[in-house]
């Protein structure tokens, strides 16, 4: 039984890195798309336009990645659920 719970303190680790990581991703993301924002202004170019469109979106996908981590660290911590291989 001790080893189940070494690896289950193993796999909450891993997942709580992921976790740490997409976190970073996300504001990382969140920091250049508010960037972009500070440099479009009422004489914006369309290649600043272009360029605040792609960081949001790049933001935008940054999240997804970072609650769908934090959703599967969730169900394996609270719930029980080991993750899908």
């Amino acid at each position: 039984m001790d080893g189940e719970k070494k690896k289950r303190a193993e796999l909450e680790n891993t997942w709580r890195e992921r976790v740490n990581a997409a976190e970073e991703s996300y504001n990382r993301a969140h920091a250049e798309a508010d960037t972009a924002l500070e440099l479009c202004g009422c004489d914006a170019t369309s290649a600043q336009i272009e360029a605040l469109r792609t960081m949001r979106a790049k933001e935008s996908a940054a999240l997804d990645e970072y609650m769908r981590v934090l959703r599967i660290f969730h169900d394996l911590v609270i719930a029980g659920k080991r993750p899908s291989p």
